[in-house]
């Protein structure tokens, strides 16, 4: 499950050219993000980035894994959320953004009908 992780860090780090980037997108410290991208390239035994103080981009070895485990990891996370939305349960992170007087006015009096929901104390009340 490491290894997962750590192809999941490479993929998001690459998509946007940032550990820091990846890191939000991912809920994790761009630390974290940074070690697990060089402990997969320890494991494969090559540079995936190269490093600078200003830039993050890939090495030709990291286009190459890049193409090979970019569509496999997207393949996977879909089998993953289906699987969770076959049961009829929410899966994943909700991020929802939206200005303070309107989140007050017609989010917030509709949280607990969506929290109840989740827990499934309302059996006819569906999210999709």
């Amino acid at each position: 499950m490491e290894t997962f992780s750590s192809i999941e860090c490479f993929v998001r780090s690459a998509e946007v050219g940032s550990f820091a980037e990846a890191a939000r997108r991912l809920s994790l410290t761009p630390a974290a993000v940074g070690k697990s991208v060089a402990k997969l390239e320890v494991r494969l035994g090559v540079r995936l980035f190269q490093r600078s103080t200003r830039s993050l981009t890939l090495t030709e070895a990291g286009q190459l894994f890049l193409g090979e485990v970019s569509a496999s990891l997207h393949t996977i996370q879909n089998a993953v959320a289906n699987l969770a939305s076959a049961e009829g349960r929410p899966a994943g992170t909700l991020k929802v953004s939206m200005g303070t007087v309107f989140g007050r006015l017609y989010i917030v009096p509709l949280l607990g009908e969506f929290f109840a929901a989740l827990s499934g104390d309302q059996p006819g009340l569906a999210f999709r």
